[in-house]
Formats: structure tokens, C-alpha cells, sequence
């Protein structure tokens, strides 16, 4: 299991519960985890060396404007990438009051806490991968164990509401 935010990003504490909420823990492939590290979502540059690419997840330099200072982003599959959108978009909203020890894509104590370049680029993922039956099936799984949805899957539109004038 892998938290789609990394974990190091509120200082690697066990005992918040961002920790165990299955809202943004999913599978991974080791492989693809090590690659993922602790780098910040984004478009990696395709015209620069890549450092790690499986096809369902790719590791290297973003195209300029992204990754808020970090040496590589994380990009994954255009299929996934609506997937963590909504999941960033819930953690920002359901922890909004975190510290954030890294900030490459959040900003603290200031909802909507993504930074502008992380806004759009979230906001634009989430308008190309439009809310899948899967993520509607994991949704209400995750809701019978943890009592908790994800509004931005339920209401998509959400997301507009909140970031959708940024761009």
C-alpha cells in the first residue's frame, strides 16, 4: 500500500489519522513506489532524461511551472490521474488543518490549501479523467470501513465550486 501523498509531506507521523485513511492509500508496485519517493504530483518533461517510466507511472523533471521546487514530479497514467485529483482534493479538504512539512503543492493555513500551479493542474486532471465506476465502487468500500466519503467523487462539481475559476 502506498499513501498518494506521501506521508513525509506532514512529517511521517503515524498517529494522525491522514496516516491510515483509506481514502488516499492505494496498491503499488515497489518498483514504482521507490521511484514515486516523496516527489510532488505533476507533467514530467519528456524532453528531458526520464528517470523512471513503467507506463502506469513515470518519474522525472516537470515541465517548467510545476513541481514547486522539487527535483523530479510524479505522473501517473492518464487513467489514474482524475483518481488523484479527487484524492489530493479530499486530502486538502479533510486536513486542511496539517502542517504541511513539504509544500511543493500545498500551502499552509490557507484554504484551499493547494498552491496555484497544483489548483490547475488537479483541476485539469480531474476534467480528463472524469470519475470512473471503479473509483465509485472503492468509494463506497472505503465508506463502509471508515464511515467517510469522498465528496469529490459523489460530486464531482465539487471541484469546479471550490478551484474552477482558476483556470
Amino acid at each position: 500500500r502506498e499513501h498518494s501523498g506521501p506521508k513525509s509531506w506532514w512529517g511521517g507521523s503515524s498517529d494522525t489519522q491522514a496516516y491510515t485513511d483509506l481514502n488516499h492509500l492505494y496498491p503499488s508496485e515497489m518498483k514504482a513506489n521507490s521511484a514515486k519517493s516523496n516527489y510532488p504530483l505533476g507533467t514530467v518533461d519528456m524532453t528531458q532524461s526520464v528517470k523512471f517510466n513503467n507506463t502506469v507511472s513515470k518519474v522525472g523533471y516537470a515541465v517548467t511551472g510545476q513541481g514547486g521546487g522539487a527535483n523530479y514530479v510524479f505522473e501517473p497514467a492518464d487513467e489514474y490521474k482524475g483518481d488523484f485529483a479527487r484524492t489530493y482534493f479530499y486530502m486538502v479538504t479533510r486536513y486542511q488543518d496539517v502542517t504541511w512539512k513539504y509544500t511543493y503543492m500545498f500551502q499552509n493555513n490557507t484554504y484551499p490549501t493547494l498552491n496555484a500551479w497544483s489548483q490547475e493542474l488537479l483541476l485539469k486532471w480531474h476534467r480528463q479523467d472524469p470519475v470512473s465506476q471503479k473509483e465509485v465502487d472503492r468509494n463506497e468500500q472505503v465508506y463502509l470501513v471508515q464511515n467517510n466519503r469522498n465528496p469529490f467523487i459523489d460530486f464531482p462539481s465539487l471541484a469546479e465550486y471550490i478551484w474552477g475559476d482558476i483556470i
